[in-house]
């Protein structure tokens, strides 16, 4: 959630700052005040509220204060900036401070600071004496998550950043928190953001010198490629991921990649999504295993962007509301795919060997009553089809041939040997499930 949430704080100020044209300073601050303050005002019917409002000559100040969560997922949603309405409501009654600028360097027409206020209720709920609130209170107080964003003179780009963190909680338990190296920058067209460029040199949680997380290396991108807000483009990447436990646990992780791409044709929605990890290594309680070359990708086709769209504001207790929605979600047929699952190699205590490959297809016919699936899940097997193959290397088969309870499951239905492999393929058609050609019943 925190990198829509800080998309969100970001699209939002830039929305109300775009302007035209270049002309003398006093036009271009004037300019740039009726704008900030046309949006300001527009933005009040979107479930925002403005507050503490102070003008001058060259800068002003105001609160933006979250008070309606349905009405800003919807808006942010308009934007692009995808939050749904759960994660909206974790935001209601944070108030934002926001710091404006007109004409405050060579570069920039208006440049913003932006800092919470306040948290919302739910995060100071879960302090649990008033010691610990003390010390979320001196985080607000201290502007620890201060970000700077300037918009330049074309009113075509900005970029900014947050300043570094590096702070010590000293509660029920000490906890670290640093953050280094936070930059941002991005295009505008239309009067909305385009694309976006992010880069993150460190994060580290650390609590009691005993639990750690660190990323390092942290970048993404996001381009909106079409009319809506689900066509786009993104990148992210991830240098280095390590997660340990000086008790029982360590896991490290080495050049995360992720390739996503949705594109909406005839009002139905198509996406992809590819990552790779080069290398996992894994510990726990003196074990230890690697992985090497994670590869999966996965696809969707067919889905109604209007139900899509529905989805993300559901109140998903609503069953009515969320089956109907769904059923319009697979009006036109959906096709689901996994072109590869697979691990090159896999270490297991000491002994090396290859991994395995899947891939898989399921195609959900229109014909599916998701109603009827909840009463009855086997009438949902009529109306679909798929396919699943396997395939595992020798060493790994025979690891998993020595757990009990995989013995009888191979015993029914043996492998294929393909090219000194071992294979499956499981199809559902028609109803029947099939293993390697034999009939499950």
């Amino acid at each position: 959630m925190g990198k829509k949430l800080g998309l969100g704080f970001i699209g939002l100020i830039i929305i109300g700052a775009i302007y035209y044209f270049t002309a003398g300073s006093e036009q271009i601050t004037a300019q740039m005040k009726k704008q900030v303050n046309t949006e300001l005002t527009s933005i009040q019917k979107e479930g925002f509220s403005v507050q503490e409002r102070e003008v001058k000559e060259s800068k002003e100040h105001f609160v933006l204060s979250f008070d309606e969560p349905q009405k800003i997922a919807s808006f942010l949603s308009r934007q692009g900036v995808q939050l749904n309405v759960h994660d909206a409501e974790l935001l209601k009654g944070t108030k934002i401070g926001v710091d404006v600028n007109y004409l405050p360097d060579t570069y920039a027409a208006v440049s913003f600071d932006i800092y919470p206020l306040s948290f919302p209720p739910m995060i100071l709920s879960m302090a649990e004496n008033d010691k610990e609130k003390e010390i979320l209170l001196e985080l607000i107080k201290k502007k620890t998550f201060l970000t700077h964003i300037a918009i330049n003179k074309l009113g075509n780009g900005f970029k900014g950043d947050m300043k570094d963190i590096h702070e010590v909680l000293h509660g029920k338990q000490t906890v670290t928190l640093q953050m280094q190296g936070f930059t941002f920058s991005g295009d505008i067209k239309t009067q909305r953001i385009s694309a976006v460029k992010e880069e993150v040199e460190k994060l580290l949680f650390l609590v009691d010198d005993d639990i750690a997380f660190t990323l390092t290396g942290i970048k993404s991108d996001y381009s909106h490629t079409g009319n809506t807000a689900y066509d786009y483009t993104t990148n992210y990447s991830i240098d280095n991921m390590q997660l340990h436990n000086k008790k029982s646990f360590e896991l490290n992780a080495k050049k995360f990649t992720m390739h996503s791409v949705s594109v909406v044709q005839d009002k139905l929605v198509s996406g992809m999504v590819k990552s790779s990890i080069k290398h996992i290594s894994t510990e726990e309680k003196g074990k230890k295993y690697a992985f090497d070359d994670f590869t999966f990708e996965m696809k969707a086709t067919n889905l109604d962007v209007s139900a899509f769209e529905k989805l993300q504001h559901v109140n998903v207790n609503d069953e009515q509301a969320m089956n109907a929605l769904l059923q319009t979600l697979i009006s036109k047929g959906v096709q689901f795919e996994i072109p590869t699952l697979s691990i090159a190699t896999i270490e297991a205590e000491g002994q090396k060997m290859d991994g395995f490959d899947l891939n898989a297809k399921v195609d959900i016919d229109k014909s599916l009553d998701v109603s009827s699936t909840q009463v009855n899940p086997m009438a949902a097997l009529s109306a679909i089809d798929a396919n699943f193959n396997v395939t595992l290397s020798a060493g790994l088969f025979g690891i998993i041939a020595q757990q009990p309870k995989a013995m009888m499951v191979l015993m029914l239905f043996p492998p294929k040997d393909v090219n000194g492999k071992k294979a499956y393929n499981l199809e559902l058609k028609d109803g029947k499930l099939t293993v390697n050609g034999m009939g499950v019943n």
